[in-house]
């Protein structure tokens, strides 16, 4: 019975933990409130994690395992630089255009920046960056042949797709400027890819008027 349970009392605790942090902040999610908001005492979450630093690093590594998988199961369609494109950009609002990214956001700059953090959960949250980069690659290399990418183009279209995403929902997030979607679908993330298209493709028909 206590290992079915396990599993469940650990998500539990992580899903507080992202919720605590959403709600009031990285610094002001204390562990006594996520173990509130988990129904649990700071000794279970103790047993489970060790410290609030383990815990923070279990939000991540929990985010960061759903960006690789969603990396390994995309697929890049289209006969076009833009349809490919798209399908790249669809991988990334999966996972980036969620609310749940704001709070492992928030945990990553702190321990990254915190002289405190333990160095190997630095070390860890640049191994989980590295793995990101690897698979990141293997689909940029299916929407431009390698041979006529340039130097930095990979991680320079990760930060350009991430940041729009990011952005995108950071303002859906802040308090009076929420906006109404159709379908998930930004109109920054449209603006963005015909772009890309243009600057990338630029004998490419865009299908604008």
């Amino acid at each position: 019975m206590a290992t079915a349970e396990l599993p469940d009392t650990r998500d539990r605790v992580i899903d507080a933990a992202v919720a605590a942090i959403l709600e009031e902040g990285f610094y002001r999610a204390s562990s006594n409130k996520i173990a509130r908001r988990a129904g649990v005492s700071w000794g279970v979450i103790q047993y489970y994690f060790g410290t609030r630093e383990q815990l923070m690093l279990a939000v991540v590594h929990r985010s960061a395992e759903g960006l690789l998988d969603a990396l390994d199961h995309a697929i890049i369609t289209g006969d076009t630089f833009r349809a490919r494109l798209e399908s790249l950009a669809d991988t990334i609002w999966s996972h980036y255009r969620r609310p749940e990214f704001l709070a492992a956001a928030q945990i990553i700059l702190n321990l990254s920046h915190d002289p405190t953090t333990a160095d190997g959960t630095v070390a860890e949250l640049s191994r989980l960056n590295s793995r990101v980069g690897r698979k990141w690659q293997r689909l940029v290399d299916q929407v431009v042949e390698p041979s006529r990418q340039q130097p930095g183009l990979s991680g320079a279209l990760f930060e350009i797709l991430r940041g729009v995403a990011i952005g995108a929902e950071l303002a859906d997030a802040c308090p009076g400027v929420r906006r109404t979607r159709a379908a998930g679908r930004d109109p920054e993330r449209e603006v963005l890819v015909l772009a890309l298209t243009s600057l990338f493709a630029p004998n490419e028909p865009t299908g604008e008027t």
